[in-house]
């Protein structure tokens, strides 16, 4: 029986009618969401796909391609893995997984690479539809603001290490948050160790002030944020390990509407440029010292000499006129002790040349055998006094000419010779000179004084080098001295990387000898083996008399003055002698008296030797006149000065009769 179709009721068709519309609107929602989403994708300027958890693309936006630089095909071909940094991998596959357990993506970053090989930072917000099991995503190209960051820190980088390089720490203080904020450098000046937000770090910072350094530091803050004037402030500070340091303070205000709000500045540490500043200071201060000394040293020389030219050069002249045999026992005692003064005098002042390091050696042609033969004179007469031999030996193979300082191998010699007369009684005292290494240029001579004297006890041995020391208190006592002969020998052969040998037995005698490399200069002579005292020296040619010259002589001491004229007198008979009495008049009478010669003191009132001696040479009349200088000066470099302000020649108080000779014979022939 066919089944009846049952009419529906008005309200039922009506219900139905409504469903319908329900089911078109949702149908209708769902499109119109589809349509958005699609829309939003496709438009958005942000990085928009889909993924499966298979590392599949299902969706990418127009934005994606043109970033990456591929085409839609090829992104949604291959894995989504494939096109991010290596790097980066493990970072992005932790964050799927943390997906997968419904945590949603917030800000994490990867790199992707690009078509052209370039790389884009990419940061992401993702979640998971558990629907239909797959993963929405949104990204944002972060690559400038990357970049930026990474300049940042690199110039962050570059400050921190141009700060650690300078010493330099930055720090800015919120006035109202009161809070304070250190660089690195900042932190390793003071030696803190960097605590996040440290709130006690302010009064750790003023700990390492010193009281009035802080109440100083204070009233600059005060005074900065009144004024606006930054402040500067150098102080020590002392940290925890009690180390001293000196820094500069430096500090701003800075100002919201007229209104301090922060404070910002530097400190340096300047404890090195401190010390260097002091070791400057007290370099100044030693050189000042030692030019005082120096100039004290001149001073002294000069004061002393000068009376003793007088006290020298008078007994010399009186020794040469008739006395009884008192008389003249009396004026040779104060002739001897008048020298033996000078000598001291001499002594000390190398001495202290050496000890300031400003004595320098000079190097010129020396003739060996001419200098041993003329130190050898000088004993000549004390030895036939004491009947002691005095033996020259030098050796074939010693060159003749040789390039080193004269004057300074002849003091020391000189030195040696003089204690081996001192302490020897009988028998001989032998300058021995030999050749013991050579090559084509240079020569290592070596120069021995052996003597036949009380020798040397083996605990005084080394004491004897000291300065102002002898053997012991009785030598002293016995034999006069100032104990400096050994010791300034010992350092002048410091100066040629020598050193001052001793061979001694108490009682027997004692050789003192060193070795020097000396620079050769022509071909050696023959053998030499001479005894002084028994061959007679030649003696010097007589100059021939020099007459009618007219001489100026600047001296302001009237015992020098008197002097000077004796001597010139008896040298140049009948010469017509002018004197001064400062450097001014010698100036004046130069011009009108036209002298052939002028003999120059150098320390003289109203003007000195120097400047008058330079007035000289800048005048026509008398530029060519021979100047020769009169100096009781003997410090290192006065020769050179003397000549540097136009003097001819130059000659040492007390005056030598012999000296003064060869100088006028020199100049008043020419």
């Amino acid at each position: 029986m066919e089944k009846s179709i049952r009419k529906l009721s008005y309200d039922e068709l009506l219900g139905k009618i409504e469903q319908q519309e329900l089911l078109i609107n949702e149908l209708s929602d769902k499109k119109y969401s589809i349509t958005n989403f699609e829309y939003f994708a496709k438009e958005s300027p942000d990085i928009v796909c889909i993924a499966d958890f298979n590392a599949h693309f299902k969706v990418v936006n127009d934005a994606f391609i043109e970033v990456l630089g591929y085409t839609r095909k090829e992104l949604l071909s291959k894995s989504f893995l494939e096109f991010i940094h290596p790097d980066d991998l493990e970072a992005t596959q932790s964050e799927i997984s943390h997906l997968a357990k419904n945590r949603p993506t917030v800000a994490f970053e990867n790199r992707y690479i690009k078509k052209n090989g370039e790389i884009v930072f990419f940061q992401w917000k993702a979640n998971l539809n558990s629907n239909n099991n797959l993963m929405y995503a949104t990204a944002r190209d972060v690559t400038d603001i990357r970049k930026t960051q990474e300049k940042l820190l690199a110039s962050e980088r570059s400050l921190n290490e141009a700060q650690k390089i300078a010493k330099i720490g930055s720090w800015d203080f919120n006035l109202t948050t009161q809070e304070l904020n250190w660089s690195n450098e900042l932190y390793e000046i003071f030696e803190f160790k960097k605590i996040p937000n440290d709130s006690e770090l302010y009064s750790k910072f003023l700990s390492c002030f010193l009281p009035e350094d802080s109440k100083k530091l204070q009233n600059n803050i005060s005074s900065t944020i009144a004024s606006g004037l930054p402040y500067e402030m150098e102080h020590r500070i002392i940290l925890a390990n009690q180390v001293v340091k000196w820094v500069l303070c430096t500090g701003i205000a800075v100002f919201d509407n007229n209104n301090a709000v922060a404070l910002r500045g530097v400190v340096q540490d300047v404890t090195q440029k401190k010390q260097i500043a002091d070791a400057i200071k007290a370099k100044e201060k030693a050189e000042a010292s030692s030019k005082a000394k120096s100039d004290f040293l001149a001073n002294m020389s000069h004061e002393i000499r000068t009376p003793l030219n007088g006290i020298v050069g008078f007994t010399d002249l009186l020794l040469k006129t008739k006395f009884d045999k008192d008389q003249l026992e009396y004026l040779n005692t104060v002739n001897e002790s008048a020298n033996t003064l000078m000598e001291i005098i001499n002594n000390i002042l190398d001495f202290s040349k050496i000890e300031s390091g400003k004595l320098e050696l000079s190097i010129e042609e020396i003739d060996v055998y001419e200098l041993a033969n003329q130190i050898i004179n000088l004993f000549k007469y004390e030895a036939n006094y004491k009947n002691i031999d005095m033996i020259l030996h030098i050796d074939h193979n010693v060159p003749q000419f040789v390039l080193g300082d004269s004057f300074r191998l002849k003091q020391i010699l000189v030195n040696l010779l003089s204690n081996a007369m001192k302490f020897t009684f009988s028998g001989h005292i032998k300058l021995n000179i030999t050749q013991v290494d050579s090559n084509e240029t240079v020569s290592n001579i070596k120069f021995s004084v052996i003597d036949t004297g009380i020798g040397i006890k083996t605990q005084n041995k080394k004491k004897i080098f000291q300065s102002f020391i002898q053997a012991d208190n009785t030598t002293t006592r016995k034999y006069g001295g100032t104990g400096l002969g050994l010791a300034i020998s010992s350092q002048l052969l410091s100066l040629k990387n020598s050193e001052l040998q001793l061979n001694s037995s108490y009682g027997e005698g004692s050789e003192f000898f060193f070795i020097i490399a000396f620079k050769k200069r022509n071909q050696k002579q023959n053998d030499l083996t001479i005894k002084p005292n028994l061959v007679e020296s030649k003696a010097p040619e007589t100059p021939k008399t020099l007459d009618k010259y007219k001489i100026l002589i600047a001296e302001d001491n009237k015992i020098n003055m008197l002097l000077a004229k004796i001597l010139v007198q008896k040298i140049v008979a009948n010469c017509t002698i002018i004197e001064a009495t400062n450097g001014y008049d010698a100036v004046v009478l130069s011009e009108i008296e036209i002298p052939d010669l002028i003999l120059m003191d150098i320390q003289m009132p109203i003007q000195n030797g120097y400047d008058a001696t330079t007035a000289i040479r800048k005048s026509k009349t008398i530029m060519h006149i021979p100047v020769i200088a009169l100096t009781a000066g003997v410090l290192n470099g006065e020769k050179e000065k003397c000549i540097s302000h136009g003097m001819s020649d130059y000659i040492t108080k007390p005056i030598v009769h012999f000296d003064l000779e060869e100088v006028l014979n020199k100049w008043l022939k020419k």
